[in-house]
């Protein structure tokens, strides 16, 4: 049987929902209940329930922070999230803790409380059965896939017996009984994994993710799996004829990465060599490979990809992104964190136009964490870097050094404090417009963002903030604008391009109307050439 905790600082609700339990025939044991927030950590470790019903707008740590909580302690828990009104942050935050529903306390009844804990039941089911299946895989592949490494190393040293070698391979269930082979590798996208996962459990995932790699490819003999450092999931298929078309591979790749995005939620990417070798070049075709891995680095990026064979790049870079690093020291000294995507998507747009080679990206992109390790006095995750050096897109890399850079501002500039000077609903917008800020972003990106009609969000902001929406961009732009300005060797034209402006003239026009002057008037030095701004 399920077990079940309730969480509500209002008793007779508590009371009112653990009596509605009792006619619900569900095979489900209430195991807890609480009334604060600190009692709800306490039992929650106690008990280790396997569904919540918790109340969000909990004095103290609120329903949502309790429920991050639950989530490091037990991962499969399920949530049903309780409260008084409609709110769009809390439901966008709610759609992001995958909660199984979020229901108005008011409206809710046994028929929508019986569908709520059938759903969260069902999922919880789901997933234990998958945990289970992969842990037992686990156990029994572990050593399986130590051998096929070694099978792997056997065949890249050159020297060894290669009969002797195939034999071992047989032992394994790895039975080549083809002439030629065309391999591939499946690549974790790190930023996904790191926005849903811990770097301490990326191994973890690695061995998820080859495990379903081994599942589907049970149906397709001919393919081979095995687990790798340098190429994450590498794949060998056998094949008759060398100029057999792909899409045996492709196909495979494809079903991977359907299912990986379906259970584990993360991004994968798949990348094939287009040659075809005969057993005895394979340590020549897979060092190819290889050294190939990063010449995808620029270009658009898509589930699968031939990796070409040349790339132009640049080895060297005039531009050493001296700006960019200035708008990181700004990111700390005035709080605002949209600073940092300013500063990495210049220096993405840039590095891409020059197409600096790879290698120099990332070495470019740790020095940004660095730096701000250092200016922060906090300690960027070692595991970062590793990551870092695995990435293969440029896209990749500066997601992930957002994210790094994010981690290390909120460490020197979020103070924990009782209660934020703006409303949270407004903070959750603010977040929104740092992540892009360098674009003109609508009322309708915004409701699409959390996941609301764009009539009802331009109402309920209005209303929230006393101003449209369109006004409230458009004086957060400005004020930053009011900082670049000030700057030494600043241009109007440049603050108007970084803040998505693509007209000074237009630029001019709004900053005159939020701010009461001319871009020029607040220049550190004398007033631009050509008198007043139009």
């Amino acid at each position: 049987m399920m077990t079940l905790m309730l969480i509500d600082d209002d008793v007779p609700m508590l009371e009112y929902v653990e009596y509605l339990l009792g006619s619900l025939g569900l095979e489900l044991q209430l195991v807890a209940s609480a009334f604060s927030s600190e009692d709800a950590l306490e039992q929650f470790h106690a008990a280790l329930p396997d569904v919540v019903i918790i109340d969000i707008g909990l004095p103290g740590m609120d329903g949502l922070e309790l429920a991050d909580a639950f989530r490091i302690t037990k991962p499969e828990v399920r949530l049903i999230f309780l409260t008084c009104y409609e709110d769009f942050h809390y439901s966008k935050r709610a759609i992001q803790l995958e909660a199984d529903d979020y229901l108005i306390k008011d409206e809710l009844s046994p028929e929508q409380l019986k569908s709520s804990l059938s759903k969260a039941m069902s999922r919880f089911k789901s997933r234990e059965e998958l945990l289970e299946r992969y842990s037992f895989r686990q156990a029994i592949e572990r050593n399986k896939e130590v051998l096929k490494q070694s099978f792997l190393k056997q065949l890249l040293s050159g020297t060894a017996d290669q009969e002797n070698t195939l034999e071992f391979g047989q032992r394994l269930g790895i039975s080549w009984k083809h002439p030629y082979l065309r391999h591939g590798f499946i690549h974790m996208d790190a930023a996904s994994v790191t926005e849903r996962y811990r770097y301490k459990d990326i191994p973890l995932i690695h061995f998820a993710v080859n495990n379903i790699a081994l599942e589907l490819s049970a149906g397709e003999a001919s393919i081979t799996p095995i687990m790798s450092r340098d190429a994450d999931i590498y794949l060998v298929w056998n094949v008759a004829d060398p100029y057999s078309p792909g899409t045996v591979l492709t196909d495979f790749m494809q079903s991977v990465l359907d299912k990986v995005e379906q259970y584990l939620k993360i991004t994968l990417r798949g990348f094939y060599s287009g040659a075809s070798v005969p057993l005895r070049n394979f340590d020549s075709l897979y060092r190819t490979l290889m050294d190939s891995r990063d010449h995808n680095f620029y270009q658009a990026v898509t589930p699968i990809a031939v990796l070409d064979e040349q790339a132009d790049f640049g080895q060297t870079a005039e531009w050493r992104g001296d700006k960019e690093r200035g708008m990181l020291s700004l990111a700390l000294e005035e709080g605002h964190a949209a600073w940092i995507d300013l500063a990495v998507n210049q220096w993405t747009q840039q590095v891409t136009t020059d197409r600096l080679l790879p290698r120099l990206v990332k070495e470019a992109c740790g020095n940004f964490v660095r730096q701000m390790a250092f200016e922060a006095g906090g300690l960027a995750e070692e595991d970062f870097f590793t990551q870092l050096e695995q990435t293969v897109h440029i896209q990749e890399a500066a997601r992930l050094t957002k994210r790094e850079l994010r981690n290390l501002w909120r460490q020197h500039t979020l103070a924990p404090v009782a209660a934020q000077e703006k409303d949270i609903r407004l903070q959750e917008v603010d977040r929104f417009l740092e992540e892009h800020v360098d674009q003109m972003v609508t009322s309708t990106d915004m409701a699409e963002h959390l996941h609301l009609n764009a009539s009802y969000f331009s109402r309920y902001f209005k209303k929230l903030s006393g101003i449209n929406f369109t006004d409230y961009v458009n004086q957060y732009k400005m004020n930053m604008a009011i900082t670049m300005l000030a700057r030494p060797h600043e241009t109007v034209e440049n603050v108007a391009y970084t803040l998505g402006f693509s007209d000074r003239a237009y630029f001019s026009k709004v900053f005159k109307k939020y701010s009461g002057r001319n871009p020029s008037e607040y220049k550190a030095g004398p007033v631009e050439e050509g008198g007043a701004e139009e």
